[in-house]
């Protein structure tokens, strides 16, 4: 896996060589994969045991391996490797913006139970309240609604918790 930028969480429609890992962890803690096993594909039946797994470690129940599952995953392992980085986009978003950036800031806001309704890419309504109610935690944040430098600061903290 050296070198290789993975994208969290991972979801239905991923695959790789990092999916084919988590799928192979799953089964050493003993959430098996009976039809495809390790197939390096994140289908129904990987989604099925992350959530069996997160149900029984008292995680989120989603399906999506983030930075709180892989964690957790590893934990249970008894491996220490590194965290991923969730990746945050560097710019000022907000209401009326679209595509990847908007996405990642989505993804972010959901694993930090922040939830911004579906993660399509658009900062809608739904966001722009997600990050309110973020930024609402923080003193030295504006509760504005607006993905900027410092909201980011602070979301990376609470990723890294």
């Amino acid at each position: 896996m050296k070198g290789a930028s993975v994208e969290l969480p991972l979801d239905i429609g991923d695959e790789g060589q990092f999916v084919k890992e988590i799928q192979q962890d799953l089964i050493q803690a003993g959430f098996s994969l009976p039809v495809f096993g390790a197939d390096g594909i994140y289908g129904v039946e990987t989604q099925r045991a992350v959530m069996r797994f997160q149900r029984d470690y008292g995680l989120q129940v989603d399906g999506l391996v983030g930075p709180n599952t892989l964690a957790k995953l590893k934990e249970v392992l008894g491996s220490s490797s590194p965290a991923i980085d969730f990746p945050l986009p560097d710019k000022v978003l907000s209401q009326g913006a679209e595509g990847e950036a908007v996405k990642q800031v989505q993804r972010a806001l959901k694993e930090i139970n922040f939830n911004p309704g579906v993660i399509d890419g658009i900062y809608g309504p739904n966001t722009q309240d997600a990050v309110r109610r973020f930024q609402s935690m923080y003193a030295a944040l504006a509760n504005d609604g607006i993905y900027g430098p410092n909201t980011r600061k602070y979301i990376r903290m609470e990723l890294n918790d």
